[in-house]
């Protein structure tokens, strides 16, 4: 039998961890409560979770797109310049998000 992973009950666990000997009181009441809201609205379902990175790199390449910076671009984001200069020559775009061709 698989068994069933729960992510609701792995990221409470570690914000519980995190929180250590402050983990009492109303801070545990406010948590236990929104726990009980994301499983009442996340319940059943199949969430897709993507991965932080990817986010960004969209938003970057958007933003390159755009006409931003690479070093605003960086900043913004939070990627790395190789990763942002990646994203420029993948498509073919000037560090100003004008397309080359």
């Amino acid at each position: 039998m698989i068994e069933e992973k729960d992510i609701v009950e792995d990221i409470f666990s570690q914000i519980r961890e995190i929180m250590g000997n402050q983990f009492h009181g109303e801070i545990f009441l406010k948590l236990t409560q929104i726990e009980a809201r994301v499983r009442q609205k996340w319940g059943g379902t199949e969430p897709y979770v993507p991965k932080s990175r990817e986010k960004k790199r969209a938003k970057a390449a958007n933003d390159l797109k755009n006409g931003m910076s690479p070093k605003d671009v960086m900043k913004t984001t939070g990627i790395s310049r190789s990763e942002v200069y990646k994203l420029l020559n993948r498509n073919n775009w000037s560090s100003h998000g004008r397309n080359n061709t």
